[in-house]
């Protein structure tokens, strides 16, 4: 079910999407995302979020593979 968001110029959208603009919890930065995001073409928005969710979860797991190295090569037993 769409429908049209004054803050959104227009632009037809979800409830979920409305739902997030509108939580003070969520950041700012995933709040501009979206509202980019629905400004544009929705195929080539999704496509771009899911290349973005990969390259970000490549990065974490990259992050957490040098947390169990540890510093000095040492492999941290937590």
């Amino acid at each position: 079910m769409f429908f049209k968001a004054a803050n959104l110029k227009g632009h037809p959208t979800t409830p979920a999407a409305a739902a997030i603009l509108a939580d003070f919890s969520a950041s700012d930065w995933l709040k501009a995302a979206l509202l980019s995001a629905l400004e544009r073409d929705p195929v080539d928005a999704l496509n771009d979020a899911e290349i973005l969710a990969r390259t970000l979860r490549e990065r974490l797991d990259a992050v957490w593979s040098l947390a169990d190295v540890g510093i000095g090569g040492q492999v941290d037993e937590h």
